[in-house]
């Protein structure tokens, strides 16, 4: 799935408040609908006080970040948010330093993230698999042989 590109400011008209962080993980993990982990059942309601949805089957109650990145966050997802938005836009790698005064957070927190988020997205790769002709661009490979030959 392709993201589609986006600046500071849509990111922030988009994901700017909690709401709509959790939201974008509800379209994201349910885009049919809530649908229970436990039974499977479809039908259930989103429980204001706790922030959560409870099965109307089984009546367990599930939180939008449960068995996701944000699993048993403190954060608030707005954090999360602008931290994955940071880590993608930066080409030459985001260190836990620079994260942490970013979106202000302790140098533990942020490099915390930072591993979570790469693991992440190395999950996502190890899905695809290299096959058939694979080309690449021009390169060289090693270099001139001792005694200059």
């Amino acid at each position: 799935m392709k993201a589609e590109a986006m600046n500071l400011l849509q990111w922030q008209a988009r994901f700017g408040t909690e709401e709509k962080c959790a939201e974008a993980l509800k379209q994201q993990r349910w885009p049919n609908g809530f649908q229970c982990p436990h039974c499977g059942h479809d039908q259930g309601h989103w429980v204001v006080s706790r922030k959560v949805y409870q099965c109307n089957h089984c009546r367990r109650q599930t939180s939008v970040t449960a068995g996701t990145l944000f699993h048993s966050t403190n954060l608030p997802l707005v954090q999360w948010f602008l931290a994955i938005y940071l880590m993608v836009c930066d080409k030459g790698g985001l260190s836990a330093l620079r994260l942490s005064k970013q979106i202000g957070v302790s140098w533990i927190t942020a490099h915390l993230m930072l591993r979570k988020m790469r693991h992440a997205m190395a999950d996502r790769d190890s899905i695809y698999r290299l096959g058939g002709l694979v080309e690449l661009d021009d390169a060289f490979v090693g270099g001139r042989r001792s005694g200059g030959k």
